[in-house]
């Protein structure tokens, strides 16, 4: 599964994508992004699986109905 890595150096700032990391489960995931991204003092590191992320599109925002 693919999952895309964020991170922020000071809470309350703005997440940043890093990147992304291939891994067979969550729990694998969370180790390849720490070992893969632990370059910064991150506050925070967190994955979201692909299949999660949610496409914003016009014609939604301008009133039709989800899909």
């Amino acid at each position: 599964m693919k999952y895309h890595v964020f991170t922020r150096v000071n809470a309350g700032d703005d997440m940043i994508h890093a990147g992304t990391v291939q891994a067979d489960s969550d729990r694998l995931a969370r180790i390849y992004a720490y070992r893969t991204y632990d370059e910064e003092d991150w506050e925070f590191i967190g994955v979201v699986r692909e299949e999660n992320l949610l496409e914003v599109k016009t014609e939604m925002i301008a009133g039709g109905k989800p899909q």
